[in-house]
């Protein structure tokens, strides 16, 4: 009698489809989950707009450089091919999105997954409830996120490729862009240059850190020099002193406060009339670290509370649970998610399957990241840029347990 053929398998997911499908729920999600045009989201807009017009970058604030001028910059040739609308910036967040996702899976693969891994990392960024919600706003996040991830990317290649010049040179520059997309990027700077170092020795990484030096000046010269001609002086951006203070005043929280609420207040818009944009943000800084000076045991009281912040779940609040039953559910889905990754990505620390060289070089990613936001004051969507590296090592975990449960499986059921 003829052997009864065995079923065949469904086929797997490959990458595409699962690049499609996040592609498609950030497109569903745009037409059921509407943004108004606010906030943030408004003065990105104005940005880009002001340039694709031809001009100076000017929020609706009538600022050049408050806000980090990467994500307008991306923004503004779109705008002026096809006009300044929120159904253009969503085109351009939903080719980003395409981006972060490819980005992801090459990441995951150089830092040593399996193609199981790389499957589920892209699947948990397709899922990731808040990398869909920014994909539908006006938000710096859609492209912080993909070059934070480009950035370990070439930091876990310079760990095979240590000499590479060439390669130092376009980490450097990448890492560039990423300040210009958000200060925050700042600290990131740490992967690449411990995987110089785990890749080779101090004196053999002097010349590859020149030359990443080299790439990043070639980037943020341009910017450097369109505020000082705007400003009367360079800077990345007139935010900082901004921040720090809201961050370290008698009125802080550890989150973010309004600057009325503050002891400034009052005396907020004079300052603004009369230092001009560059000379409030640095006499809010200069306060700041005055206050900081004077209160050390608070300032370490707020940074801890800052720093717990950053990693504490984005729980539902009463505002979710009077909208509707359903944003409360997906809310809390949310947090499910978030706990989920941050489990599986600790737990990736204490598996061999990420190497411990690689292991380093995105844990000073993330330290580095995290760090920082302990100086000035911490909001959820803070935390975003960095999850994909946290969705990476969850997979990887996630891919090791499973593997070894099949092997067992399988040897059980030879034996």
């Amino acid at each position: 009698m003829a052997a009864t053929p065995a079923p065949e398998r469904a086929p797997a997911l490959s990458i595409n489809s699962l690049l499609l499908l996040a592609l498609t729920i950030r497109l569903a999600a745009h037409f059921a989950l509407p943004q108004p045009l606010q906030s943030d989201g408004l003065a990105y807009f104005t940005l880009a707009q002001t340039m694709a017009d031809g001009g100076w970058p000017v929020d609706n604030l009538g600022q050049h450089a408050f806000y980090s001028i990467g994500y307008p910059l991306v923004l503004a040739p779109f705008f002026a091919l096809l006009g300044a609308s929120a159904q253009v910036a969503f085109g351009v967040n939903l080719a980003l999105a395409l981006v972060t996702g490819v980005l992801i899976v090459l990441l995951a693969r150089e830092a040593g997954l399996s193609d199981l891994g790389r499957k589920l990392a892209l699947l948990g960024y397709a899922l990731w409830l808040p990398g869909i919600w920014n994909c539908t706003m006006l938000a710096r996040e859609n492209l912080s996120t993909p070059l934070l991830v480009a950035v370990v990317w070439l930091a876990l290649r310079l760990l095979r490729s240590p000499s590479s010049l060439g390669l130092a040179a376009a980490t450097g520059a990448v890492w560039g862009a990423a300040v210009l997309a958000g200060s925050s990027a700042l600290p990131l700077i740490a992967a690449p240059l411990l995987a110089l170092l785990l890749g080779g020795s101090l004196r053999r990484a002097v010349v590859p850190a020149l030359a990443m030096g080299m790439g990043a000046a070639l980037v943020l010269a341009p910017w450097a020099m369109a505020t000082q001609v705007m400003l009367g002086r360079p800077t990345l951006s007139t935010n900082t002193g901004f921040n720090l203070y809201i961050g370290n005043n008698p009125a802080a929280t550890g989150r973010f406060v309004s600057i009325a609420a503050t002891p400034i207040g009052p005396q907020w818009h004079a300052m603004r009339e009369n230092l001009g944009e560059a000379g409030a943000s640095a006499a809010l800084g200069a306060m700041a670290r005055d206050w900081m000076a004077h209160n050390p045991a608070e300032v370490v009281r707020l940074a801890t509370v800052k720093l717990a912040a950053f990693w504490a779940p984005n729980l539902p609040d009463s505002n979710d649970f009077a909208l509707s039953p359903a944003v409360t559910y997906v809310r809390l889905f949310e947090v499910v998610q978030y706990l989920l990754f941050l489990t599986l990505a600790g737990l990736c620390l204490l598996l061999p399957g990420i190497g411990r060289p690689r292991q380093i070089a995105l844990m000073g990613a993330i330290a580095g990241f995290w760090a920082l936001h302990g100086l000035a004051y911490i909001i959820d969507r803070y935390r975003d840029p960095v999850m994909p590296l946290l969705i990476v090592m969850a997979s990887a975990a996630l891919a090791e347990i499973v593997t070894n449960r099949l092997a067992r499986r399988e040897s059980a059921h030879a034996a």
